[in-house]
């Protein structure tokens, strides 16, 4: 800390300005617009003023000093005498060290409280009671001149180095891990049963209807993805093939067939004979066919809606039931109207009521005796729910 310079002041000023500036004496002006006060002597115009002893000394007792730092002209310099001068403060030194092993500064200034470790050439300030002092010129642009000390090499204090440690397994933040959907593989290829329904061959259509009957009762979460509208076409096509260009049975198989029903002696060759299928025969088996497995897959649908949802599925919306009713109302074979009965009286529901009960009456009138007869059957037990 560099020690304040002592500006010189002009010994002039307070000789050359007097303390004191006599006012002249004014008359007051006294109106209704304009009151003038001078001291308290308002209105007493003619009396004799007190005169007051001229101010020799200033009224406070500080330092005169410029506003800019430029050179004085060297001459005596009147300070007045202060009451109390603060004791001097040392102005700390730099320290030349050798290099210490850590990377402490070479250069640290030492504490206020603390002596410094060598005397400094520095004159000490001495008290100055008298007013007039003869102050050494001081240059205030000539920078000031470094002081040389001579000290014992100090052994910085040692600072542990720093120790860092590998963050644990615990802390160190593991990206997520971003893992790809599995692909899911169908449990039942719909494809297979697809090609199966749709064969040529007849007898490979009733194996396909016959695996989906037996999935749908052994395995009903799987055959769930069966409820395919592919699925549901292409029973309703086997429904309505048309199958009267087809190769029927011949006299000679008939004529088997009722000596077998009617319990007469038959040869093997009528036997045979008569347990032959002939191509339209196939059709109209697969044509029931279809209506019942249409049933099933109708039945596990509802069930599905159900679990899903409490809003019920109109008779019309189910999937196929159309093609049901029609062909009760128009197929000529006596056997898939009475099996189309059987297939609506599988899937009665109590919201189905009316509507089957409709279609049932309508049935009692069939003209084949085994038709009507089915109905009536259907209809008894459309009544008990």
């Amino acid at each position: 800390m560099n020690q304040v310079p002592i500006v010189p002041m002009n010994p002039n000023v307070y000789q050359q300005q007097p303390a004191y500036i006599p006012v002249q004496q004014q008359q007051p002006k006294l109106n209704a617009v304009n009151i003038e006060i001078n001291n308290p002597s308002v209105g007493t115009q003619g009396a004799a003023q007190p005169q007051y002893a001229p101010v020799t000394a200033p009224y406070y007792t500080y330092p005169q000093a410029p506003i800019y730092n430029y050179p004085q002209p060297q001459a005596p310099v009147y300070c007045p005498a202060p009451a109390a001068l603060p004791a001097p403060v040392e102005a700390p030194v730099a320290v030349q060290t050798a290099p210490a092993p850590t990377p402490a500064p070479a250069s640290t200034p030492a504490p206020a409280s603390t002596p410094a470790p060598a005397p400094v050439s520095t004159p000490a300030p001495a008290p100055a009671p008298a007013p007039t002092v003869n102050a050494p010129q001081i240059n205030n642009n000539a920078p000031a001149a470094p002081v040389a000390i001579e000290t014992t090499q100090a052994k910085a204090p040692e600072v542990p180095a720093p120790v860092v440690t590998a963050p644990s397994a615990q802390t160190v933040e593991q990206k997520p891990e971003i893992v790809q959907p599995e692909t899911v593989a169908p449990q039942v290829d719909i494809n297979a049963f697809i090609s199966k329904l749709t064969n040529p061959d007849f007898d490979v259509q009733a194996a396909g209807m016959e695996e989906i009957a037996n999935l749908i009762k052994t395995a009903p979460e799987k055959a769930t993805e069966l409820l395919e509208p592919k699925v549901f076409e292409s029973l309703a096509n086997i429904v309505n093939f048309d199958s009267t260009g087809l190769a029927e049975a011949t006299k000679e198989q008939l004529a088997a067939r009722e000596k077998i029903v009617t319990g007469k002696e038959v040869t093997e060759e009528e036997k045979q004979l008569a347990n032959t299928i002939t191509p339209k025969e196939q059709a109209e088996r697969n044509k029931s066919y279809a209506l019942f497995t249409t049933a099933i897959m109708q039945k596990l649908y509802l069930d599905e809606v159900a679990r899903l949802s409490t809003q019920p599925v109109p008779l019309t919306d189910l999937p196929g039931a159309v093609n049901v009713v029609n062909n009760l109302k128009d197929n000529p074979d006596p056997m898939i109207r009475a099996s189309a009965i059987e297939a609506l009286s599988f899937i009665q529901r109590p919201e189905y009521k009316k509507d089957l009960t409709t279609v049932f009456n309508v049935a009692t009138n069939d003209s084949d005796p085994s038709v009507a007869e089915a109905a009536k059957v259907a209809l008894d037990k459309l009544n008990q729910i």
